[in-house]
């Protein structure tokens, strides 16, 4: 018999916008949650904000001994449909070859600055 284990994981230095962990993990798989790029104290365009978000979760995956290689599957929320093809051109920068599963939603957000929010699954 295995047993199963799971560890939330907070990074020092990425901020949290409510009561949650910035991953957990769960045997050799890492969830991450939804990440934003935006900053409080100025307006940042959609590629500032997905260049930030994906800067955190790289962060994320790299303290618990994980990579952007490892990811298997991609949540990608994005607030405005016009973003897309943005959103892939920068997406292949970060996934240039064996892309991960990936769903991209347009949706709003609570803090009208967000124009992105991304969440993982990777392995360890």
């Amino acid at each position: 018999m295995s047993f199963l284990t799971k560890k939330a994981v907070d990074v020092p230095g990425i901020s949290k916008a409510g009561p949650y962990s910035h991953a957990v993990i769960y045997n050799n798989l890492v969830f991450v949650s939804g990440m934003v790029g935006h900053d409080p104290q100025k307006d940042l365009s959609f590629e500032e904000q997905f260049k930030n978000v994906m800067d955190k979760i790289t962060k994320i995956l790299e303290s618990v001994g994980s990579s952007l290689d490892k990811v298997l599957k991609v949540n990608v929320y994005i607030a405005d449909a016009n973003y897309f093809d943005t959103m892939n051109k920068l997406y292949q920068q970060y996934f240039p070859k064996e892309q991960p599963a990936r769903t991209t939603v347009v949706t709003g957000f609570v803090n009208p600055k967000i124009k992105v929010e991304i969440d993982v699954i990777a392995y360890i």
